[in-house]
């Protein structure tokens, strides 16, 4: 009788079980302004809304890093996300990036995001919160970078022409070995989502329409012969350039409860799980 009893319990578990899925990212987000912080504290409170295929969205534990905090543990962290450094034109302070590139380097992990659009200045202001433009790309990026394993790493623009901001090539700079020489300066207004990326998680709701004519789309161009790295989306002025380049051999994973951050089991999840444990103390007497 009980086993009839647990196997009706577990019959309408997987009747509940839904397929969308609940993770929570650890995003570390380095901080600029007070407005900057309060934007992007807002971009993250709606991250969860974000689904466009139904397959699932992440929560976002936030922390801001700002002037004067103590250092991160960057291993307590799914993310480190790296936004534009010439926002509202003002100077970029990179001096706690770099005092703690080694530091990040050793937590770093397998996903890497970097891209020429400040996509970060353009969800403030034009277009705005745009789900298949500014809004949807930060969040793809972080929900990607965050879904692998250890610290992934989003970077938005490091700088632009005649900024004296760049960072990346910085000799403290965890990227310097990667990117000098690769990095090409120049406004781009159209971006063009390739065909053979366009079905990857991490392009979820975006089109070629919604990231380009921001009023300056990207700052920046990288070489698509930087090795260990994939364009996903190129400059539409000049094909051999990436405006967006993510880390080749995770390009194609997933962007929600795949494996990175901090699942949270289904309620159903959690149910199914109780009436196996029952059943196999069950099972165990019975063998006895």
């Amino acid at each position: 009788m009980k086993l009839k009893f647990l196997s009706m319990v577990g019959m309408a578990a997987i009747g509940l079980a839904t397929p969308a899925s609940a993770a929570t990212l650890n995003v570390l987000w380095y901080g600029q302004s007070a407005t900057y912080n309060t934007a992007m504290t807002g971009l993250a409170a709606g991250a969860a809304s974000y689904d466009p295929s139904g397959d699932g969205s992440n929560d976002w534990n936030l922390t801001i890093w700002n002037p004067g905090d103590p250092t991160p543990t960057f291993g307590n962290y799914d993310v480190l996300v790296i936004g534009s450094s010439q926002i509202f034109g003002l100077g970029f302070d990179g001096t706690r990036l770099l005092a703690a590139s080694d530091a990040i380097a050793d937590a770093r992990g397998s996903r890497t995001f970097i891209s020429g659009q400040d996509a970060d200045y353009h969800y403030m202001v034009s277009p705005g919160p745009v789900d298949n433009g500014p809004r949807g790309f930060l969040i793809n990026a972080v929900n990607w970078a965050g879904s692998g394993t250890g610290l992934g790493i989003v970077s938005l623009p490091d700088g632009f022409s005649g900024s004296g901001s760049q960072w990346w090539c910085n000799a403290g700079s965890f990227f310097q070995s990667e990117l000098c020489g690769s990095v090409s300066y120049y406004q781009e207004e159209g971006v063009v989502i390739p065909a053979a990326t366009a079905t990857f998680p991490i392009n979820e709701g975006l089109t070629t329409a919604g990231l380009s004519n921001w009023g300056v789309s990207a700052h920046l161009a990288l070489a698509k012969t930087i090795p260990g790295y994939l364009s996903i989306n190129d400059s539409a002025s000049n094909g051999l350039y990436s405006v967006t380049l993510v880390t080749e051999d995770e390009a194609g994973g997933c962007t929600d409860n795949c494996g990175g951050g901090n699942n949270v089991p289904e309620p159903a999840t959690l149910v199914l799980l109780t009436v196996a444990a029952f059943v196999g103390v069950r099972r165990a007497r019975i063998v006895r």
